[in-house]
């Protein structure tokens, strides 16, 4: 039915009657197509379609309704306050790029309502291809100038820009695709998928990097949601691990996955640990470039079923992130934790407790008689409070700026907030609460530098458990458990050779001893990472070992190093650059913490520009290292697309040496440099 569907649409679109803009001026205060002159001028269409699959919006609809929006400033604040999620029908009439070859297999295109593109005209940035399969693919469809797209995704008004952000799909190419039934022989069947224990298997089976070449019904029980509330905003689709049981063991990640027959799903909350799925999608041995991790995986996927459970066999909670400022916890993982020290949670204000009982107490409003307390949960409509978690507001500016009897209109905010989960209320609630952040308002003492205790739970590096330092102590002895810790490095003795120092977090300290370059690395090379990062005295520093001891002296055993989170503000060759950013050597700005609120300076030389980039793509080497700059604008929230500008005034090229500053970020595993803008060209 689908494919009659798109089918009597493009005899639809075909049947299009266009007017010249000389006589109809051009709608929504759009430009006209710069590439239309002497072609008969701007062809004016006017605006059909409900935005949905069945009654996908036209490139006019589509441009109206983002047209309405409020601008944005980044792809990661879209919500649905200032996003649609929609479905539109165009014609391909410009192509900026599609990466074939490389790492993300994505496209950014032009669809238009006429084949020569004189009408109004809707970026798709960084879209993926048919069903969602990336452009990199062996097999995938490549698309062209002239075809017929259906795309669904994300319409977002970014900084003037009316566009699909990225992480869209299409739908069909020329009417074909995106049927729901799948053709060709498949592993495994809808009425007899196969375990996610054999997918795992067959996986295993693969070259790395290879996929099936069919593909796959596999069946199994959600361990764990990996997406978070934000991400979810951004792309629609989620990630998620399955196994036989609903354990760790043997289980299967299912990256980016669509709810059940290809729909998007409404929210994060639609599946969650311990619900039965079965899934169709292609298996993956990916491999990341960077770090050689290989992750089994099923993509390109959506549910063929869905039973919900009670909660999973495992021990990580549904939810997100490990209680940093810069990953904070969900309220599910936060819940889930039930008693740990110093952490940061994001959740929505939605509702207070009145009276000592929480579940007849809990009020789900902003009309709040009590100062002391708030209630928090993962959704800003959310009312069972069981999914809640309550918040003590400790006099003085904690509660004077985030109570709901003096701020009604916090209610339905998203809130970052830094205490202590505990007991509250009789259930897991965050007590001594220091400080909190709605919006760009914070209130309260921040921890120092962002210092907060390494929470415990996760994995890190190579596998190992993440710990807190306080954590670590109490554990036993074993040279086959690695942990992962992150603190502050003291009594570092200027020049040593081996890295023997004290490592200092907020829950306690213990001495390590020794730390090699790399798992299994030579010793006494420890001067080699001091010069390279600048790690010295007061360096925020995460590390990899075993527990041990020395004459009862507690010690980090068998250390390497991972990474420098912070250089603690001592120097170390940092500075302060342009608009108050960090001044950083490519090394450290890889090693450092993910962020859109730090903005770091970076100097390098340009690599690998291609010429008549629009963007300002390209790699940056220092003599530390080399990273992938993703864009760059001529000035701080400056106008994508006009890096060409800067090509003509300043001579930029391949071995130019420029100043840029942007944020630390990563797309798909790979490090970037993003939000970046230009400073200056040396030479």
């Amino acid at each position: 039915m689908r494919k009659i569907a798109y089918s009597l649409i493009a005899m639809a679109m075909a049947a299009f009657t266009f007017t010249s803009c000389e006589d109809v001026p051009a709608p929504y205060g759009q430009p006209e197509d710069p590439g239309s002159g002497g072609g008969g001028g701007t062809v004016v269409v006017d605006p059909t379609g409900s935005g949905t699959e069945a009654d996908p919006y036209n490139v006019a609809a589509a441009i109206a309704a983002t047209a309405a929006l409020p601008q944005i400033a980044d792809a990661k604040e879209a919500d649905a306050s200032n996003s649609i999620d929609a479905v539109a029908i165009g014609y391909i009439s410009s192509i900026d790029e599609i990466d074939t070859d490389g790492t993300y297999g994505n496209a950014t295109y032009y669809i238009s309502d006429d084949k020569e593109g004189k009408a109004n005209k809707l970026e798709i940035y960084r879209g993926y291809g048919l069903n969602g399969q990336r452009f990199n693919d062996s097999g995938a469809t490549i698309i062209k100038e002239g075809d017929l797209v259906v795309v669904s995704g994300k319409l977002v008004n970014f900084r003037g820009t009316l566009e699909f952000t990225q992480g869209s799909k299409i739908l069909s190419i020329n009417g074909e695709g995106g049927g729901e039934q799948p053709s060709g022989e498949t592993i495994g069947t809808k009425d007899d998928p196969i375990k996610a224990s054999e997918a795992l298997t067959k996986i295993n089976a693969l070259a790395d990097g290879e996929k099936s070449t069919s593909k796959a019904y596999v069946k199994g029980k959600i361990v764990k949601v990996t997406t978070s509330q934000e991400n979810f905003e951004k792309y629609g689709n989620i990630n998620y691990w399955i196994s036989d049981d609903g354990t760790e063991a043997n289980q299967v990640q299912v990256y980016a996955g669509d709810g059940l027959n290809g729909e998007k799903f409404k929210s994060v909350n639609d599946i969650a640990a311990g619900d039965e799925v079965v899934v169709f999608g292609t298996l993956y041995k990916y491999v990341n470039k960077n770090s050689g991790a290989v992750t089994p995986e099923i993509e390109g996927s959506y549910l063929v079923s869905l039973v919900k459970g009670q909660g999973g066999g495992g021990d990580t909670p549904s939810g997100d992130g490990d209680g940093t400022e810069a990953n904070p916890y969900s309220v599910s993982a936060a819940i889930a934790k039930a008693d740990q020290a110093g952490v940061f949670v994001k959740a929505y204000i939605v509702g207070w407790i009145e009276g000592q009982v929480y579940n007849t107490g809990a009020h789900f409003n902003g009309s709040s008689t009590v100062a002391t307390n708030i209630l928090i949960a993962e959704s800003a409509n959310e009312t069972d409070p069981a999914k809640c978690m309550p918040v003590q507001l400790p006099s003085g500016a904690v509660r004077s700026g985030v109570n709901l009897v003096d701020n009604p209109d916090n209610y339905k905010k998203e809130i970052l907030l830094y205490g202590d989960i505990t007991k509250y209320f009789g259930t897991a609630g965050l007590k001594n609460t220091k400080y909190a952040k709605i919006g760009t308002t914070e209130v309260g003492t921040k921890p120092e530098g962002g210092d907060t205790p390494t929470p415990s739970g996760g994995e890190g590096a190579d596998g190992s458990k993440i710990v807190s330092i306080a954590d670590f102590n109490a554990a036993s002895e074993s040279d086959n458990v690695w942990y992962q810790l992150t603190g502050t490095v003291k009594n570092l003795k200027d020049g040593d050779q081996y890295g023997n120092f004290d490592l200092e977090d907020a829950s306690g300290s213990v001495y390590v001893y020794g730390v090699l370059s790399e798992k299994g690395g030579a010793k006494k090379k420890f001067q080699d990472l001091v010069s390279k990062y600048g790690i010295k005295n007061g360096t925020k520093i995460t590390i990899v070992g075993t527990r041990g001891s020395f004459q009862g002296k507690i010690e980090v055993m068998n250390a390497y190093f991972i990474r420098v989170e912070s250089d603690g503000g001592q120097g170390g060759g940092s500075s302060t650059g342009a608009d108050g950013s960090t001044v950083i050597s490519v090394a450290n700005f890889n090693a450092a913490a993910e962020s859109n609120d730090v903005w770091y300076q970076l100097t390098g030389t340009i690599k690998n520009l291609k010429d008549g980039d629009q963007y300002g793509n390209f790699d940056l080497e220092d003599n530390t290292g080399s990273v992938y700059v993703y864009g760059v604008l001529s000035e701080k929230g400056g106008a994508k697309k006009k890096f060409q500008d800067l090509v003509s005034k300043y001579g930029i090229k391949n071995g130019s040496v420029i100043t840029i500053v942007g944020n630390r970020g990563s797309f798909q595993g790979k490090i970037e440099v993003m939000n970046a803008y230009f400073i200056k060209v040396t030479n």
